[in-house]
């Protein structure tokens, strides 16, 4: 819907210093001024939100409506305002920047308005909230997952009329004009609203940005009829009254939008049906020129990507987003974006949606259990061999007996580096009272004798410190109150050491000896097979 130039990020970025844009642009490849677009206009404000940090989400600023800091105080500020109170049905849009928005209209009593979801027919969504709700069950009914759960569809049938619609913006003009980002979504649902009588001449159209965003005019040629203006500019710092109501669109422009667009959005396709059936003549752009709406474009996004913060990020409502036209490819665009966690996690089933049903009975979930069990325990069998086969050869180990159940294995491998004892690796079985310290030359020759016994020395008088009490002590059986807290108390835990050597010749024949359902040596069961040479109790 608009023309773009070559202008380079960085002309862009000088061109409009402290949210004006009195600076004439300059052209990448002539010093002549270049005249101003609305892509360099949203990349200068872009620019300038990150070099002041006051965006949220450094991957969430560029080609987007960023979300900013204080945005609560904006919202704050824009429940204060005479429209806000005298509104009764308010619309908010879905942008990030927004959200405190919506949390306001309920927290006042109001009723709140949502987009509809992209494979809905609703022209947008009602939040139901019970009339006894208190704060803190709003918020959550504000962030329920469930599409289904607190919203009814408001279809063309039962339309209201709307008092208030906020929108976000990327850059608005003092007198009205506003530069969203940049794929007519927004033009296009106010000009659906019109057209449906949803927004009337008294509907305040608003906008809450933070100050960086709000410069004192911009160019008008670049505005069309289909561009929305706002009414009201609320900041984390001032409200702006636009003193001249600029022109709205009147509308749907159908000869501006493909068919692409209609599937995107079907509740313009059943419009389009309806005035067609009235005798409405409606003919589409033949050439499809809309910007593509890749789903998977997040993965692409630039700078590192903080994956600690990506699924909290994630936790907004299904309703607020489009992802639940995934369906069944829901499993399958995961796997495309991230096959590593696929290979991790190859059993994870996707739970069948409420639209899906239970097609498989009580039957088939138990079968289907019952297989992911199976394959479950084959893989970790696998997993155990292939860590088994990249085991360094062992000549010997030491069993460690008489190890008590408050004993951790943290304790074990500090007072093994007290002596210098550096074992291959420890089969550790605490639970049973024992575990086995597994050595082997690594340099590939067997352990000799003398070698053996340096090991043997070094464990002898072997003993374990452990730390025990601390806690809360407990009521007694009369239900009077016990100790505040049980000292802290240390115990010296004496331990038995005994020599295994494997059998080499046993240890052919395949045969292995097992110890409480394990192999002995925690090794492979080719292998495992093992001789009691000498028992001593150090």
């Amino acid at each position: 819907m608009e023309n773009q130039n070559n202008t380079s990020v960085a002309d862009a970025a000088n061109a409009a210093e402290n949210g004006s844009n009195a600076t004439p642009e300059v052209s990448s490849t002539t010093n002549v001024p270049a005249e101003p677009t609305k892509r360099s206009l949203r990349v200068q404000t872009w620019k300038k939100i990150q070099d002041n940090k006051c965006g949220v989400g450094f991957n969430a600023i560029f080609n987007r409506i960023p979300g900013f800091v204080d945005s609560d105080k904006a919202a704050k500020l824009l429940s204060e305002t005479e429209e806000f109170k005298k509104a009764q049905n308010i619309k908010v849009n879905i942008d990030r920047a927004l959200h405190s928005v919506k949390l306001e209209t309920l927290l006042a009593g109001k009723n709140l308005y949502l987009p509809g979801t992209r494979d809905s027919k609703a022209i947008y969504l009602k939040v139901d909230v019970p009339a006894d709700a208190t704060d803190d069950q709003k918020k959550e009914i504000l962030n329920v997952q469930d599409v289904q759960q607190h919203r009814t569809e408001i279809t063309l049938e039962n339309k209201v009329k709307l008092d208030m619609v906020v929108i976000g913006s990327v850059v608005v003009s003092r007198d009205g004009y506003r530069i969203g980002r940049g794929n007519g979504f927004a033009d296009q649902d106010i000009g659906l609203l019109t057209e449906i009588g949803s927004i009337t001449p008294d509907t305040v159209i608003a906008t809450m940005v933070h100050d960086l965003q709000v410069v004192d005019s911009l160019p008008k040629e670049l505005f069309q009829k289909y561009d929305t203006p706002v009414d009201l500019i609320v900041t984390p710092t001032e409200v702006i009254h636009v003193s001249k109501r600029l022109p709205r669109p009147t509308g749907i422009f159908w000869e501006l939008l493909s068919e692409r667009r209609l599937k995107i959005v079907p509740v313009l396709q059943v419009l389009k049906e309806s005035q067609e059936k009235d005798g409405k003549v409606i003919v589409l752009k033949e050439v499809d020129t809309d910007i593509e709406q890749n789903p998977n474009a997040r993965s692409r996004r630039r700078g590192p990507v903080r994956r600690r913060f990506g699924r909290r990020n994630q936790r907004r409502a299904i309703s607020q987003t489009d992802t639940e036209q995934q369906g069944q490819n829901a499993v399958s665009n995961a796997v495309a974006r991230n096959p590593r966690r696929a290979r991790r996690f190859p059993n994870r089933r996707r739970r069948p949606t409420k639209s899906e049903g239970d097609q498989s009975g009580v039957e088939g979930k138990s079968q289907e259990r019952k297989g992911a069990g199976g394959d479950r325990k084959q893989q970790q069998q696998q997993r155990q061999q292939r860590v088994r086969k990249n085991r360094l050869a062992r000549d010997f180990c030491i069993k460690l007996s008489n190890i008590t159940r408050d004993v951790r294995v943290k304790d074990l491998k500090s007072e093994l580096r007290k002596r210098e004892c550096n074992p291959l690796y420890i089969s550790w079985k605490g639970q049973f009272g024992k575990c086995y310290l597994h050595f082997g030359n690594r340099n590939g020759t067997p352990s000799t004798e003398d070698e053996i016994e340096k090991v043997l020395k070094s464990l002898n008088d072997l003993s374990l410190t452990v730390t025990t009490g601390g806690g809360a002590g407990a009521g007694n059986a009369s239900g009077a109150e016990g100790d505040a807290a049980q000292p802290q108390q240390t115990k010296t835990v004496a331990v038995n050491v005994e020599l295994l050597k494997f059998d080499e010749k046993k240890a052919e024949g395949g045969s292995g000896a097992t110890e409480n359902g394990d192999v002995a040596a925690g090794g492979d069961a080719g292998a495992a097979r093992i001789e009691s040479v000498d028992t001593t109790t150090v």
